[in-house]
């Protein structure tokens, strides 16, 4: 799969145009993202990313970056307006203005955060479906995706099967996982991330639909030690993206490093993320931090069928909302015509 990516990489990066005669300029790019300096999503994928084009540019190229929302916290409408000429953008934070890209969230289409990333660049690369339905109309041209390994439910006390969701208010961001948590029985509750850690020490939340990597990082590990194992239900999806009015400036050395080095950066960080979930587990677990339920083979069955409609309400609200959800889905499954 890394080889056939990166050849694609290569070729769409040389089928673009630019400014040959501004190849040797000296560029700064600005970057923004939401996320604290030293996050591992930043640390771990993107970063490695810009570290790369610098390299091999020879320092000609520089990023100028802006973490933890400086630059504001619509990173889309950042892009837009020329503040920053490069962003992570988280999609479900702004849904009204992604709303195919919450085919993410829909359960049991992957099982790992590489599978899922492999699935969402596919639809999401420039070109791809879900890139001219919804990023190409805003400006947007996406250099880097990643789609975390599926979410888990993390509780403050122990869930042992789905009656011990009922009534539970659980962080559930997203369309698709907020259904989710309804028909499990949970009460879901929207907020942004970073607000997760003072919702749970208030009280206000009991738990979350959350990948396992990222729960540490958000300081989680101390407050939900209870996990349930076993689902397979979708995750929270983002992409690092260009404006095209930054990228048409670029010379086509530039646009070309910069397609291949995304697309390498999102391969090494799915991979961290998929690692990462056995190490936090042995962790906590050696700690007497976590207590793991792993449902049995029934259950597993059991909760399928309670979220059975979540895909057929989302093709359902695509379908009012003018949208070829279907196409999609299918697109995004893999599944040929």
């Amino acid at each position: 799969m890394k080889n056939m990516l990166l050849a694609a990489a290569a070729a769409l990066g040389l089928a673009l145009g630019a400014y040959p005669s501004a190849a040797q300029d000296a560029i700064t790019l600005k970057v923004a993202h939401g996320l604290p300096a030293t996050h591992f999503a930043w640390e771990k994928g993107i970063r490695l990313m810009f570290d790369e084009v610098t390299e091999k540019t020879g320092g000609r190229v520089q990023f100028e970056v802006f973490p933890a929302g400086q630059l504001g916290k619509d990173n889309a409408a950042v892009l837009r307006s020329g503040i920053a000429d490069i962003a992570m953008v988280v999609p479900n934070y702004t849904a009204d203005k992604f709303p195919l890209t919450s085919v993410t969230e829909l359960p049991d289409v992957y099982s790992s955060s590489c599978e899922g990333t492999e699935k969402y660049w596919n639809v999401v690369k420039p070109g791809g479906p879900l890139s001219v339905a919804e990023y190409e109309p805003q400006g947007l041209r996406a250099l880097f995706a990643i789609a975390v390994q599926p979410n888990v439910i993390w509780t403050t006390r122990q869930v042992r099967d789905m009656s011990d969701l009922s009534g539970l208010k659980l962080y559930a961001n997203g369309a698709a996982v907020n259904r989710i948590a309804r028909d499990l029985g949970a009460v879901p509750i929207r907020l942004s991330a970073p607000e997760l850690y003072d919702s749970v020490t208030r009280g206000t939340v009991d738990g979350a639909f959350f990948p396992q990597s990222s729960i540490v990082a958000y300081g989680l590990d101390e407050k939900l030690r209870y996990v349930v194992k076993g689902t397979k239900f979708g995750a929270t999806s983002w992409v690092v993206a260009i404006s095209d009015r930054a990228w048409g400036r670029l010379p086509e050395d530039v646009q070309e490093l910069l397609t291949e080095a995304g697309i390498k950066a999102s391969q090494a960080f799915c991979a961290y993320n998929d690692e990462e979930i056995e190490r936090v587990n042995e962790r906590l677990t050696s700690e007497g931090k976590l207590t793991v339920t792993t449902l049995s083979e029934e259950q597993v069955e059991a909760w399928r069928k309670a979220t059975a409609s979540v895909s057929d309400e989302w093709l359902k609200d695509m379908a009012t909302a003018g949208q070829d959800g279907a196409a999609m889905l299918k697109a995004y499954r893999g599944e040929s015509d």
